[in-house]
């Protein structure tokens, strides 16, 4: 048993003796008196056999000389008899042994209550009154400066717990706030939890409602040796976080503390493994491990709802970019390889993973407003009029239109409606030039066009990867960024990019 689990008065006697051992007082009690030996017994034995099992049988020993096993038991009994009285009149009592030594016994009291004895034998000369009044003085000094270090103990129990709660409230919140990713929330939760609790490892593992199983998410594993444990499933039910899950209540042994997940039903399961010093897991771990549960489900909820409207805003630029290509023009495809270039090119120009997915979907819609613009005019094969050209370029402005009328897509709409605009200021609806065209609409210019280029079209053929990466470093500083050319050359010449368009390209 942990001494913060031992019973009050058990601590405070454990907390009396290593006290007196350094007490000043004590220790010039202990000269003046010249080293006579102590002992302490935390309850009056019921028998000579139990007298025997406590530490004052080694002092017995030493402090009364006996050598014949009749005569210490002798000396003993007489002493249990000594303490007996001492309790009952709950003061000090002197005695006397082996014919010419002398001892006292003495009740330690806190609140009314007797948590122990102290006896002091060994001395040549009974003490005096005045002695031991400074003998008792003492004592009661030890006791209460032991009782105030306990209540400290405990206060700091009381509070520290819910500082730490709060502290993990905020620090949560933080998390919340900082992404809605399950990809990058689940890790930093598990982190999170090893830091608060100083653990080796930590699992995370979300329910599926559907199978009844616990699906491992993320796991975090400080363990200096190559034997990392694999990502399992568990029933609900089964080992520690399948039954924390069940019984909706934390579930603790010596080595684990699983702590369930809950926002009014169970989300998953966060489950520590190991404490670095070697300890067990305590209340105090469970009651931390509770608020950040609490807090960590609330943020696993909102990254979900969060992934379910991604997908169903996904599922709506799918479909719209279908219909766009189901016209005769064929005037758009979002390949795998475009998007992959847009997504190495985005990170080049340190775009978050948000940012990169809203220049994806509007990759996949950037000739939307080209649904307005007559067939006659998108698929004639010779140069187009003056006014069929300005027809043509108010499809960035319908565009924006039409998807600014569908919420989750508004924050493609500027890199819709400005990603025909020209590096030098020539490009249209606005005339922006240079760093006045947002970066994104840079990034889809050179893409875009690049696409353009590489697929055919019912008025012209398709040009050669290498002839289209030509034609766009011809135009680096004048129609486009050449910053972003720059980095669509290094981008467009990887390994997996390649991969990707020869693929999907036929080897062009």
């Amino acid at each position: 048993m942990r001494p913060e689990e031992l019973p009050y008065n058990e601590r405070l006697f454990e907390r009396f003796e290593e006290n007196w051992d350094r007490w000043p007082e004590a220790s010039s009690l202990r000269k003046y008196l010249k080293n006579p030996e102590w002992v302490m017994i935390h309850k009056l034995p019921g028998s000579y056999a139990e007298f025997k099992k406590t530490k004052a049988l080694k002092c017995a020993k030493k402090a009364f000389g006996v050598v014949s096993a009749e005569k210490l038991r002798k000396e003993m009994t007489a002493v249990m008899k000594i303490l007996t009285k001492c309790k009952m009149n709950r003061a000090p009592e002197k005695f006397s042994y082996a014919q010419s030594m002398y001892g006292l016994c003495y009740p330690l009291e806190s609140d009314n209550y007797i948590f122990g004895f102290i006896i002091l034998c060994g001395m040549k000369k009974s003490m005096s009154s005045d002695l031991v009044r400074m003998f008792v003085a003492v004592i009661s000094s030890v006791i209460r400066e032991s009782r105030k270090e306990l209540e400290l103990e405990d206060l700091n129990k009381t509070i520290r717990p819910r500082a730490i709660a709060l502290s993990t409230v905020h620090t949560v919140h933080r998390l919340m706030t900082s992404t809605l990713d399950l990809n990058e929330l689940l890790p930093r939760i598990a982190r999170l939890s090893l830091q608060i609790i100083r653990a080796n490892r930590c699992s995370i593992k979300l329910v599926d409602k559907k199978r009844k199983i616990l699906l491992p998410k993320a796991t975090i594993d400080l363990r200096k040796s190559k034997e990392k444990t694999k990502m399992k499933k568990v029933q609900i039910g089964k080992y520690a976080p399948g039954r924390a899950v069940k019984r909706e209540t934390p579930i603790c042994g010596d080595n684990y503390l699983a702590s369930p997940m809950i926002d009014k039903e169970v989300v998953g399961v966060i489950t520590l493994y190991d404490k670095l010093d070697g300890s067990s897991f305590t209340p105090f771990d469970q009651e931390i491990m509770k608020t950040l549960s609490e807090q960590a489900a609330i943020a696993i909820k909102n990254a979900q709802l969060f992934r379910e409207q991604e997908d169903l805003t996904l599922s709506s630029i799918k479909c719209i970019a279908q219909l766009l290509q189901h016209r005769s023009h064929a005037t758009h495809k979002a390949e795998a390889s475009f998007l992959k270039l847009i997504s190495v090119i985005g990170r080049k120009v340190d775009m978050n993973e948000s940012e990169i997915k809203v220049l994806q979907y509007a990759a996949m819609l950037h000739d939307a407003g080209q649904i307005s613009i007559p067939e006659r005019v998108l698929e004639k094969k010779g140069e187009l009029t003056g006014s069929e050209f300005d027809i043509v370029k108010t499809h960035p402005l319908k565009g924006a239109a039409i998807l600014s009328k569908f919420k989750p897509l508004k924050p493609i709409v500027p890199i819709i409606l400005y990603h025909h605009e020209n590096f030098d200021g020539t490009g249209y609806p606005r005339g922006l030039k240079g760093n006045d065209i947002p970066v994104a609409a840079r990034i889809l210019a050179v893409v875009g066009a690049f696409e353009a280029m590489i697929i055919e079209k019912p008025y012209r053929k398709a040009l050669l990867i290498k002839s289209a990466i030509n034609e766009i470093r011809r135009k680096a500083g004048s129609q486009f960024d050449p910053d972003i050319v720059g980095i669509f050359c290094e981008a467009v010449d990887r390994k997996d990019v390649c991969k990707l368009l020869n693929k999907e390209l036929g080897g062009r």
